[in-house]
């Protein structure tokens, strides 16, 4: 008994070094083998084989000899294995392989064939050999096991099938194994759509999307079960094609039944990608079936919103669309009430009254009343007081903007509401030709911890110190970025007017003040500057011939200017997605990829102008 226990006590002690043994081993054979010195790799997978009698280092070892040109030594050691395991299938796939190394292809489909006769139809080892098959590149045995597997067992290996199709990119085969699988179990519908993703956004020839689609559509066809048109759904979607995707959400939500659930989240989606007429029409759906529904208060909001974006783009224009929008405003306000849940339609809301339907004392008394709601955070009493602010310089109430403006900044000193407050009286004092003071509070917005408020700052700071300094006829000396001399600074005045009306939304105003420059300042540095707002001026309008002809104005004669950059890829897109002038478009994106390689335009503009090209 006293041998046994010290026996044992021995072994314990020496058994983390046996272990660091091992793992020393398998380490330096697989550095062996790595580096392709495959006798020594044999070598070492032998004696692995020999310890453990693995399957794993007696294929590597096979392998070894096949890749060091032992291919006779790799045929007896496989065939006495193969004896030695009473004809276990997957050394027959190992005997193969190495027949297949010697170039002799009817023994090796001698020996895959009688694995497959061998072949016991449990997982694991259908697994095993599928897996083998499949190293030995033997793809439609590969299918054939599972099958036999599949027939024999009862079991299901609908996803062990779907991966071997995928190593073949049998993408048909790919597209009806993954319609068996949610047909079978749709609780498997998200695991199904990852993988389908994953290949499709590997798929380099695009062609499984559409194999896909078709396969989905006939079965829609064929045996239309919910999961297959939740599919079709999702498909839609993944391409951003929000209307089909629509018909089809309205389609299975009626049938089932449902509330509105799936229209809402694709109205979201095309929210998300601005797809705004798309997004409009999901919510209308929701919203129509009644205040009963659970979805109607999303739906609501939803509609709000996306028919703001498109007012706010210039997509919807008519003052009758506009007007329906201001009713559903009134309306959502009527149901939900002025409150916490409502602030941020609120600020949309009075945005629409003030800038879309010149209702200013309309759009300040509904957010004067959202400032005297009980419960809200200051984040949101900030942002009401900004907008209350903007509408108050809409009424040509400066000082009233300036003095809520203040406000803002000091109940909100360290964060990114008081910056937007100062430099919103920044450029109170700009729009008004205080440039002196103006630049002074840009000076410190530069460092501010909001990018965009530090962006907006250093643009409009450049904008003044370069068309205020002007040299002294009198002396010749340059003065102060913004000094007393009136007429030196007249022509900044009049554009800082016309910026001032462009966010106003006073088109026709802005305009007439950019014209007066260009007529009479001709060789005001701020040309450049009005032809480049204007251009933004018409854009917005929705005329583009107009906005094509001033943003290639500024791209050609003041191809030296800071905007100039900006002016080619503005005038490039257009040119593309609306004119249809492919020729024009590359010309223009060639320009920046050659005149102004660093610009940020550059990246784009290179994919853009190789996709035109066919490249």
């Amino acid at each position: 008994m006293r041998h046994i226990i010290l026996l044992i006590s021995a072994i314990i002690v020496l058994m983390p070094a046996l272990y660091a043994q091992s793992t020393d081993d398998v380490r330096l054979a697989y550095s062996y083998y790595n580096n392709r010195e495959y006798d020594k790799a044999a070598y070492m997978f032998e004696s692995l084989f020999s310890q453990s009698r693995s399957m794993s280092y007696f294929n590597l070892y096979i392998t070894c000899l096949t890749r060091g040109n032992e291919t006779e030594k790799a045929e007896k050691a496989a065939r006495k294995q193969v004896s030695a395991s009473k004809n276990d299938p997957c050394y027959m796939v190992i005997l193969g392989n190495v027949y297949k190394a010697q170039n002799n292809l009817e023994k090796a489909q001698q020996q895959y064939a009688q694995a497959l006769e061998n072949m016991r139809t449990d997982r694991g080892n259908a697994i095993q050999l599928t897996n083998m098959l499949l190293s030995a590149d033997e793809k439609d045995l590969a299918e054939q096991v599972l099958l036999k597997a599949q027939e024999a067992s009862g079991q299901d290996y609908s996803s062990d099938l779907f991966a071997v199709y995928s190593s073949s990119r049998n993408f048909k085969k790919m597209s009806e194994t993954a319609l068996d699988i949610i047909a079978k179990d749709q609780s498997q519908m998200i695991n199904t759509e990852s993988l389908l993703q994953y290949h499709i956004n590997n798929d380099i020839n695009n062609e499984f999307y559409d194999i896909l689609r078709a396969a989905v559509l006939q079965r829609i066809q064929q045996n239309p079960l919910p999961q297959y048109s939740e599919l079709m759904i999702w498909l839609q979607i993944m391409k951003k094609n929000f209307r089909m995707a629509i018909i089809q959400a309205k389609g299975l939500d009626k049938r089932l039944g449902e509330e509105g659930q799936r229209l809402i989240n694709i109205g979201d989606q095309a929210l998300a990608a601005k797809d705004y007429a798309s997004a409009s029409e999901a919510y209308k759906y929701v919203a129509a079936k009644g205040k009963g529904y659970a979805y109607y208060q999303r739906a609501s909001f939803g509609l709000l919103k996306s028919m703001y974006e498109q007012v706010k783009e210039g997509s919807i224009s008519n003052i009758e669309e506009i007007k329906y929008l201001e009713a559903q405003y009134a309306s959502t306000f009527a149901d939900f009430g002025i409150n916490s849940k409502t602030l941020g339609e609120i600020a949309n809301y009075a945005r629409i009254e003030t800038y879309h339907l010149n209702k200013p004392d309309s759009a300040q008394l509904i957010l004067e009343r959202a400032l005297a709601t009980q419960g809200i955070n200051y984040a949101q009493k900030a942002q009401l007081y900004l907008e209350l602010g903007d509408v108050q310089l809409y009424k040509g109430e400066p000082w009233d903007a300036l003095m809520t403006y203040a406000k803002v900044e000091n109940d909100n000193k360290q964060n990114e509401y008081g910056d937007e407050a100062k430099f919103r009286k920044a450029r109170i004092a700009y729009y008004t030709g205080n440039f002196k003071w103006a630049a002074s509070q840009l000076d410190v917005l530069k460092a501010a911890t909001t990018k965009l408020v530090a962006n907006d700052a250093m643009e409009l700071s450049l904008l003044i110190s370069d068309n205020a300094e002007r040299e002294s006829e009198i002396t010749g000396d340059t003065t102060s970025a913004i000094m007393e001399n009136e007429e030196a600074s007249k022509d900044l005045r009049i554009y800082a007017r016309a910026d001032m009306y462009h966010h106003q939304n006073l088109p026709g105003k802005a305009i007439a003040s950019l014209d007066s420059i260009m007529e009479f300042h001709k060789q005001s540095p701020l040309v450049d500057e009005a032809c480049y707002l204007k251009a933004m001026i018409y854009e917005r309008q929705h005329k583009m011939d107009s906005a094509a002809t001033y943003y290639k104005k500024v791209a050609d004669e003041y191809a030296y200017d800071i905007l100039a950059d900006k002016a080619c890829y503005k005038y490039a897109r257009i040119a593309e997605t609306v004119l249809h002038d492919a020729d024009s478009a590359k010309k223009y994106y060639m320009k920046i990829l050659a005149d102004y390689p660093g610009s940020v335009y550059a990246v784009e503009s290179r994919e853009r102008y190789r996709q035109l090209s066919g490249e």
